[in-house]
Formats: structure tokens, sequence, C-alpha cells
């Protein structure tokens, strides 16, 4: 299993910031296109959206908080 969020995903005020969002996949593929975007609302986590290849079929999402994925 592979980890691939590189960056830190939470900030909040003057704490040091932490790595809590993760994008895990099952096997070796290439590496998904992460993109480290501002946080929606009151979030202190930032928005990442994802691109992966697997097996010919693309798949393209942006994760804003848990559970929610469009």
């Amino acid at each position: 299993m592979d980890q691939w969020v590189e960056e830190s995903t939470r900030y909040r005020g003057e704490e040091e910031p932490s790595l809590l969002d993760l994008v895990f996949t099952k096997k070796s593929e290439s590496p998904p296109i992460i993109q480290y975007l501002s946080p929606m609302g009151k979030s202190d986590h930032v928005t990442l959206e994802v691109q992966m290849q697997e097996e010919g079929a693309s798949w393209d999402g942006c994760f804003g908080g848990v559970g929610e994925i469009s």
C-alpha cells in the first residue's frame, strides 16, 4: 500500500502544521497528481484535488472533508 500526500494538510493558528489527510492506493501504479488548494469555508484543512489513472480508466475528484468526494 502506498501513501501519496507529501505536504502538511492542516494549519491551525500558531500550531505546527500537520500531515493528517492521506491518499492511499493498494498497488503500485503511476503516482496520482495531487493539488493542495485553499481550505473550504472555516476548515483548517487544505482541500486535496486528486487525479489518478487506474487500468485504463481515469478518476478525478475533489476531497473537501470527511465523506465528501465530488
